[in-house]
């Protein structure tokens, strides 16, 4: 064999060496590649995992918000109730002093029977106030505890 040709097989040898050395130290940088992307894949789908329970912690956030909306509503309408319940006791008032200065014994029964059903009405009422109060403070008390929890989340 010629010195050139000698010279040029070593220098392929070498370099095929080269290239499998190469190639190695490359094995390496592939698999932390690989272990990244199995973690950049791991990481993404714990992430729309907790998307996803954001979304479902909005939706109950959603769902307190309107009970509010609607405890408010029951307070608007209840106060009215009120208004109209105090309206009434003011006018059976009057209408109690007029049959006092009249004498009118035949109005008396009617007066009775009024103020019997303003007594129901009343109690009626008070039955609805005690519950409405209860709601408001289990809501609050929920309202609360959720507070409490939430200064605990970072």
């Amino acid at each position: 064999m010629s010195k050139t040709l000698l010279l040029l097989t070593i220098g392929l040898v070498s370099l095929g060496m080269i290239r499998v050395a190469d190639a190695d130290e490359h094995a390496g940088m592939k698999q932390e590649h690989d272990a990244a992307h199995e973690q950049h894949d791991q990481w993404s789908a714990e992430h729309a995992e907790m998307r996803a329970e954001h979304m479902r912690a909005l939706a109950v956030i959603a769902k307190l918000q309107a009970s509010i909306y609607e405890h408010e509503a029951d307070l608007i309408v209840h106060e009215e109730k009120i208004r109209a319940h105090e309206d009434h006791a003011r006018h059976h008032g009057e209408e109690i002093a007029a049959h006092e200065k009249s004498g009118d014994a035949a109005g008396h029964e009617e007066l009775e029977k009024e103020h019997a059903a303003f007594q129901a009405e009343h109690q009626a009422m008070a039955k609805k106030h005690k519950k409405v109060k209860a709601g408001h403070e289990e809501l609050h008390s929920v309202l609360a505890k959720l507070i409490d929890m939430v200064k605990k989340v970072q």
